[in-house]
């Protein structure tokens, strides 16, 4: 960040908290208002005003910036606008519903859908690190969020995908194409299944399609779960740079093994903890705790 170097933040006095989740809850109770900064991959910035979550913004899933400008809500030169002003006041949000670009409920809305979703996003990946930082201008949810009820909903959602079809990261690194039944059935099916299969292009991951159409990449992943159970898609393996180095590349002797038809495979050998846990069909990174979700060490 410009500007120079940064006051320390309490947080950064005494013993350094062993995880990210501790980080937050810690800034939380000192009512801190400034950024955390994580690296990684996908890594991003999380705002926090009086130590609850107003904002997170990563790579990893489209930020209410994008989210507005892709589903053109807003325009580019009115967002240019709107930064302009917001520098006089330090209230992007504010701006935007005072130009009328946005109603306050709707942006309220999507500012916390934003939050849960880059906390997803970040949590697919164990951070390599953070850093506590000063307040950057972005748009914030009015009220902020607690980082354990982020936390929480971040559990939640892992677990709904490794449910409902295995690791959330190789799903997440997955790509697909219509199949030639979404072809015979396309009248039929919503507008959102609609949009997501007119942009899958046998090239775009679950991520790529998020940031395509302005939407949440958990939003995208739980819809590419549905469409596969309908037969809707055709996955892509991916080529062996795009997996993870400790991913198998062959089912171990003894393995369990499931492939519907046009899925990925999931893979979990036999006596794996997890499938003992789970009742197979579980990939062997997935979901892991990892981000702003767990108690362990990054």
């Amino acid at each position: 960040m410009n500007g120079g170097p940064l006051p320390p933040s309490p947080a950064q006095a005494g013993s350094s908290p062993r995880n990210l989740p501790a980080q937050l809850l810690r800034l939380h109770q000192e009512n801190y208002s400034g950024t955390v900064l994580v690296s990684g991959v996908p890594g991003g910035t999380i705002h926090l005003r009086d130590g609850l979550i107003g904002a997170i913004e990563t790579p990893g899933t489209p930020s209410v910036e994008s989210a507005l400008l892709k589903s053109a809500r807003i325009s580019d030169e009115h967002w240019a606008a709107a930064l302009t002003a917001a520098r006089q006041v330090d209230d992007l949000g504010a701006t935007l519903v005072r130009q009328s670009r946005v109603g306050a409920a709707e942006l309220e809305v999507l500012c916390a859908a934003t939050v849960f979703e880059g906390a997803f996003a970040m949590a697919l990946a164990r951070p390599d690190g953070w850093e506590v930082g000063g307040p950057a201008p972005t748009v914030l949810t009015r009220h902020g969020i607690a980082p354990q009820t982020v936390a929480e909903e971040t559990t939640r959602r892992l677990a709904l995908v490794s449910q409902r079809w295995g690791s959330p990261a190789e799903l997440a690194r997955a790509r697909m194409r219509p199949s030639s039944r979404a072809d015979r059935v396309a009248g039929r099916l919503t507008r959102r299944y609609q949009a997501v299969l007119a942009v899958a292009n046998a090239r775009r991951t679950p991520r790529d399609l998020a940031f395509t159409l302005g939407r949440g990449l958990f939003a995208v992943m739980v819809d590419l779960i549905r469409m596969n159970d309908l037969q809707l898609i055709q996955w892509e393996e991916p080529p062996p740079a795009d997996r993870p180095s400790t991913a198998p590349r062959v089912v171990e002797a003894g393995a369990v093994a499931r492939t519907p038809a046009g899925s990925l495979p999931r893979r979990v050998p036999r006596g794996h903890p997890e499938q003992r846990a789970y009742g197979g069909t579980r990939t062997p990174d997935g979901p892991r705790p990892s981000g702003l979700t767990d108690g362990s060490g990054p």
